[in-house]
């Protein structure tokens, strides 16, 4: 099929039909490459436990506790850091730490009970963290991390604690 018409268009009045046969082929096979990519993509699952999650969440606590029997503790917040996670349907997430740099992870969220899900990162160790809804869009999490309480490069055991609110 050629793509511009080489006679026909314009002031005869056969052209006008020869252009209006070509638009309407045109069309129609636009209609048919979308109808067909729609038609090849996979649906995304929904995972009905992680419903209660779904949503873009901001940290309006975040503290990191040294383990014993350092009591070391570090307001993440207060030191200019921020942090917000985004939990899509199917349980897939994007949680960014701006600290000391943006830090990027994606993961899955599964949850396992009514007060404990986990955070599978791809490439990662899983982080299970315990739960509780303070209100539907108000969410408090602790569990195990790992983070450089003293600023020499090297993670160490701690417990995090976050309060988080859901984004309307």
């Amino acid at each position: 099929m050629e793509l511009w018409p080489r006679q026909g268009y314009g002031g005869q009045i056969g052209g006008g039909i020869e252009m209006r046969h070509w638009v309407n082929k045109c069309a129609g096979l636009s209609w048919l490459v979308v109808g067909i990519a729609a038609c090849g993509s996979d649906p995304v699952a929904v995972d009905p436990a992680v419903a209660p999650f779904v949503g873009t969440w901001d940290a309006v606590v975040l503290t990191v506790s040294a383990e014993p029997p350092s009591s070391v503790v570090v307001d993440v917040l207060a030191t200019g850091g921020s942090f917000w996670i985004s939990v899509e349907p199917s349980g897939q997430y994007t949680a960014t730490l701006e600290f000391a740099g943006p830090h990027v992870e994606l993961g899955d969220l599964t949850v396992q009970s009514s007060s404990q899900f986990t955070l599978n990162p791809l490439g990662g160790t899983p982080a299970p963290s315990a739960y509780v809804f303070a209100r539907p869009d108000s969410l408090i999490l602790d569990g195990a991390t790992k983070f450089d309480f003293n600023l020499d490069f090297v993670s160490e055991p701690g417990q995090a604690h976050f309060e988080l609110v859901r984004r309307p």
